[in-house]
Protein backbone atom coordinates (compact mmCIF):
# COMPACT_ATOMS: atom_id res chain seq x y z
CA UNK A 1 0.00 0.00 0.00
CA UNK A 2 1.41 3.35 -0.89
CA UNK A 3 1.25 6.52 1.16
CA UNK A 4 -1.21 8.11 -1.24
CA UNK A 5 -3.69 5.24 -0.70
CA UNK A 6 -3.56 5.77 3.05
CA UNK A 7 -4.06 9.52 2.68
CA UNK A 8 -7.07 9.00 0.40
CA UNK A 9 -8.74 6.73 2.94
CA UNK A 10 -8.45 9.29 5.74
CA UNK A 11 -9.57 12.23 3.59
CA UNK A 12 -13.00 10.63 3.16
CA UNK A 13 -13.37 10.14 6.90
CA UNK A 14 -12.66 13.78 7.62
CA UNK A 15 -15.23 14.89 5.06
CA UNK A 16 -17.81 12.61 6.71
CA UNK A 17 -16.95 14.08 10.10
CA UNK A 18 -17.46 17.59 8.75
CA UNK A 19 -20.80 16.58 7.26
CA UNK A 20 -21.81 14.95 10.53
CA UNK A 21 -20.90 18.12 12.43
CA UNK A 22 -22.92 20.24 10.00
CA UNK A 23 -25.92 17.95 10.38
CA UNK A 24 -25.60 17.99 14.16
CA UNK A 25 -25.34 21.78 14.19
CA UNK A 26 -28.38 22.07 11.92
CA UNK A 27 -30.39 19.72 14.16
CA UNK A 28 -29.34 21.62 17.26
CA UNK A 29 -30.29 24.90 15.62
CA UNK A 30 -33.67 23.51 14.57
CA UNK A 31 -34.35 22.21 18.09
CA UNK A 32 -33.39 25.60 19.53
CA UNK A 33 -35.72 27.40 17.11
CA UNK A 34 -38.56 25.00 17.89
CA UNK A 35 -37.95 25.43 21.59
CA UNK A 36 -38.00 29.20 21.20
CA UNK A 37 -41.18 29.06 19.12
CA UNK A 38 -42.83 26.80 21.70
CA UNK A 39 -41.86 29.17 24.52
CA UNK A 40 -43.21 32.13 22.54
CA UNK A 41 -46.47 30.26 21.89
CA UNK A 42 -46.85 29.49 25.60
CA UNK A 43 -46.18 33.13 26.51
CA UNK A 44 -48.72 34.30 23.92
CA UNK A 45 -51.31 31.89 25.31
CA UNK A 46 -50.65 33.06 28.86
CA UNK A 47 -50.99 36.72 27.85
CA UNK A 48 -54.25 35.95 26.03
CA UNK A 49 -55.61 34.15 29.10
CA UNK A 50 -54.66 37.10 31.30
CA UNK A 51 -56.33 39.52 28.88
CA UNK A 52 -59.52 37.45 28.81
CA UNK A 53 -59.48 37.10 32.61
CA UNK A 54 -59.21 40.88 33.01
CA UNK A 55 -61.98 41.49 30.48
CA UNK A 56 -64.27 39.02 32.26
CA UNK A 57 -63.45 40.53 35.65
CA UNK A 58 -64.18 44.03 34.35
CA UNK A 59 -67.47 42.85 32.85
CA UNK A 60 -68.50 41.17 36.09
CA UNK A 61 -67.63 44.29 38.06
CA UNK A 62 -69.77 46.34 35.66
CA UNK A 63 -72.67 43.94 36.18
CA UNK A 64 -72.16 44.09 39.94
CA UNK A 65 -72.54 47.88 39.85
CA UNK A 66 -76.12 47.57 38.50
CA UNK A 67 -78.90 47.81 41.08
CA UNK A 68 -81.17 45.59 38.99
CA UNK A 69 -79.90 42.44 40.67
CA UNK A 70 -81.96 43.10 43.78
CA UNK A 71 -85.22 43.53 41.90
CA UNK A 72 -87.34 40.40 41.61
CA UNK A 73 -89.97 42.00 39.35
CA UNK A 74 -89.14 39.77 36.40
CA UNK A 75 -89.64 36.62 38.43
CA UNK A 76 -93.00 37.72 39.83
CA UNK A 77 -94.60 37.95 36.36
CA UNK A 78 -95.60 34.27 36.54
CA UNK A 79 -97.88 34.96 39.51
CA UNK A 80 -100.21 36.97 37.27
CA UNK A 81 -101.20 33.93 35.20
Amino acid sequence: MSDSDIDDDFDGDFADDDDAKLVEEAETSARTRLSSLEKRRLIDNLLEEKRLEKALKDELEDLGDDDDWDDDDDWDDDDDL
